[in-house]
């Protein structure tokens, strides 16, 4: 039977058990017929797929037969090998597409992908991961068809049709309170703590964890009572944004601590020898390797431990949480908080750190002097 699409000649036959449909593309440069085939149990069927198969070639949408989610994905992540960004991001991404994307709709067809398969999987997804985990794999899945949009895979991204659900509650970051932040100072600050001067530095300056791993002595100006933020333990060692780049003033603590520390790695460094790998590191290991984030965790619960705070209760980052807790509860404003702490505005400030500012608020060194003098005098 012969029928025109849109454009094109076709015609459908019986073949099988059903009906094939094929849509006529003239001859090629080696004399062969060229055609688009679309099979069905049904005539209607059929002639739905070739009046969708006539629109495809009408947007000129190269549709691959077997091309799917899967497939779109992980051209997507390969895509991304050569853009810059950071390996932990790729890991990420990585893990979120072979874990919670490929397993529940990659084997779809791209072409045949709806709005509600998406939304279904994201419904489903929901109950097992954060909102924002949810952002970032529905966000995933939407650059990769937009991807294979591009490169003329697929017609349109129905990725985009969908709303991101709500998922379940993450873990929310807190702060230690004057006194458990003065138990976990007093003991970081004994001599078997190796990580005792981070732990001490992170309370008193609000470095994030990254900042302090990448920290170096000539950073430091130890007679001023200055750090001066100009990398981290991110990709290509950059700092968070431009505004994380600052220079600070150290608490007394965090000076005493410091020069304690330095002290200790120059006679390890003497008694190495050539063993030392000096990298002007601040916090490292005692042959001057880095930490990485894992040995920083751990041995920042031991050091909870020993103070008597549950080491599993609490991570790294949340000394960072601590010293805008502690000034904004000492009065500190905003403006001045989120200037200390790299923010390149308060509203930033006000989003990650809502839980630990005031409802109401009103520079760092010198307050965490005050914090702390004033709690040693109460407690004496």
């Amino acid at each position: 039977m012969k029928i025109l699409i849109g454009r094109y000649e076709g015609s459908i036959y019986v073949e099988g058990d059903g009906y094939t449909g094929a849509i006529s593309l003239g001859f090629g440069p080696d004399g062969k017929r060229k055609r688009i085939k679309r099979k069905g149990r049904t005539k209607e069927q059929v002639t739905e797929k070739l009046i969708e198969a006539a629109k495809d070639l009408d947007r000129n949408v190269k549709t691959e037969r077997n091309y799917s989610v899967a497939n779109a994905v992980n051209d997507f992540l390969r895509s991304l090998d050569k853009s810059g960004k950071a390996p932990a991001t790729l890991g990420a991404y990585r893990s979120l597409a072979d874990h919670q994307l490929i397993p529940f709709i990659g084997r779809t067809r791209l072409a045949k992908l709806t709005a509600d398969d998406v939304e279904t999987w994201l419904n489903g997804r929901s109950e097992h991961l954060t909102t924002s985990s949810l952002g970032i794999v529905h966000g995933l899945l939407k650059r990769a068809i937009k991807r294979a949009e591009r490169h003329d895979k697929v017609g349109r991204n129905v990725a985009t049709l969908v709303d991101t659900p709500e998922g379940k509650a993450g873990r929310v970051s807190r702060a230690l309170n004057l006194e458990q932040a003065g138990l976990l100072l007093a003991e970081a600050a004994k001599p078997e703590h190796r990580l005792g001067a981070y732990v001490i530095l992170g309370i008193v300056s609000g470095l994030r964890t990254e900042e302090l791993r990448m920290l170096k002595w000539s950073a430091l100006d130890l007679d001023k009572a200055t750090v001066y933020v100009l990398r981290s333990d991110r990709h290509r060692g950059e700092t968070k944004t431009k505004k994380s780049r600052r220079g600070l003033g150290i608490a007394d603590a965090g000076v005493d601590a410091l020069r304690a520390l330095r002290a200790r790695q120059a006679a390890e460094k003497l008694a190495a020898g050539d063993a030392y790998t000096d990298h002007d590191l601040v916090f490292c290991k005692e042959d001057g390797s880095p930490f990485n984030a894992e040995m920083v965790r751990r041995r920042f619960r031991h050091v909870l431990n020993a103070a008597g705070l549950d080491g599993d209760k609490w991570t790294p980052r949340e000394l960072r949480h601590t010293f805008v807790s502690l000034l904004s509860d000492h009065g500190v404003p905003i403006e001045k908080i989120s200037d200390l702490v790299g923010h390149k505005n308060t509203k930033i400030t006000e989003t990650v750190y809502r839980h630990q500012l005031r409802p109401e608020i009103r520079d760092g060194a010198q307050h965490m002097n005050d914090i702390f003098k004033a709690k040693g005098a109460r407690s004496a």
